[in-house]
């Protein structure tokens, strides 16, 4: 299906999966060197104004534009979708500073290269829909990666669920009280979360190739 190359919306939205990116590599960044926390985490805040400009941006253009790409309501579904990853990884990592966690764990750098490469995913799908590419098959790949990314996440959430209130010893955590234990639940709820809406835009890919082909 023919799509407008030079749409000003598909620049922002490129702009927008290319922040998803360096946000996700920040975060990454932050769990293997977790001495840099505070420093690195005002990246995180960058990135996260930014990502919400854009939003603004893309709904202004929205409303002004007689001639879309994508119906309004696609084009919706991804800026805002594109801005919660950035949000919820600015929130963790926000929460990793508030609660002053000293020291991170394995399973906080699971997550952040699952999410790692979630970003990835969904910059490049992106990138071939801008290309006019939303029938191929490279499309359809980004989205089932981004599903079978988003079921790893949700089987490292169980093993964090298992560790934290289970009776077993722990795998990831030296956790002895239980205001720790609501803590390191409520920060690996926001990944889990942050992974869910990489699933969701995979999923929005995949709606997008029977719709528009």
């Amino acid at each position: 299906m023919f799509f407008p190359r030079k749409s000003k919306i598909f620049d922002e939205l490129l702009k927008q999966s290319a922040i998803v990116k360096e946000a996700a590599q920040a975060f990454r960044k932050i769990t293997g060197h977790w001495e840099q926390l505070e420093n690195d985490s005002s990246a995180l805040q960058r990135l996260e104004r930014q990502a919400d400009e854009l939003v603004h941006s893309i709904t202004d253009d929205i409303e002004k534009t007689f001639i879309l790409p994508l119906d309004k309501e696609d084009i919706a579904d991804l800026t805002e979708s594109l801005d919660d990853v950035v949000d919820n990884l600015e929130e963790a990592v926000n929460r990793l500073n508030i609660y002053k966690i000293s020291e991170g764990n394995d399973a906080l750098r699971e997550f952040s290269d699952l999410i790692e490469q979630s970003a990835d995913h969904i910059h490049k799908g992106i990138s071939l829909i801008k290309d006019g590419k939303i029938a191929s098959e490279d499309l359809a790949s980004c989205g089932k990666t981004l599903r079978d990314l988003e079921t790893q996440g949700d089987n490292v959430h169980r093993r964090v669920l298992e560790d934290l209130m289970g009776n077993g010893s722990s795998r990831f955590f030296n956790v002895n009280d239980y205001l720790s234990i609501l803590k390191w639940k409520e920060i690996f709820q926001t990944l889990e979360d942050t992974l869910d809406k990489c699933d969701h835009i995979g999923k929005l890919f995949s709606r997008l190739r029977i719709k528009y082909i």
